[in-house]
């Protein structure tokens, strides 16, 4: 099993379309995916809760093929060396 870290980028609220929004980042050895994720809900949401939830729908979104991400490979300082 691949080991994957989670970053999420600067959350923000769309007072628009009244939801939080966020880049989130996982980090893999195969690079790095970045997917888009929202959230809808009250701007009186606590920022713990929406940021677990954009995180949540950002991972179910990793499998699918309809879904706004970005794939990059990994930088070379990022590699793993095999001897």
């Amino acid at each position: 099993m691949t080991e994957m870290r989670t970053q999420i980028g600067e959350m923000r609220y769309n007072a628009a379309e009244e939801q939080f929004e966020a880049l989130v980042t996982f980090h893999s050895s195969a690079g790095r995916t970045r997917v888009a994720s929202s959230f809808k809900a009250p701007v009186t949401t606590q920022p713990e809760v929406a940021e677990q939830v954009l995180l949540a729908r950002a991972r179910a979104l990793l499998g699918r093929e309809d879904a706004l991400l970005a794939r990059t490979p990994p930088l070379p300082s990022e590699r793993v060396r095999r001897r």
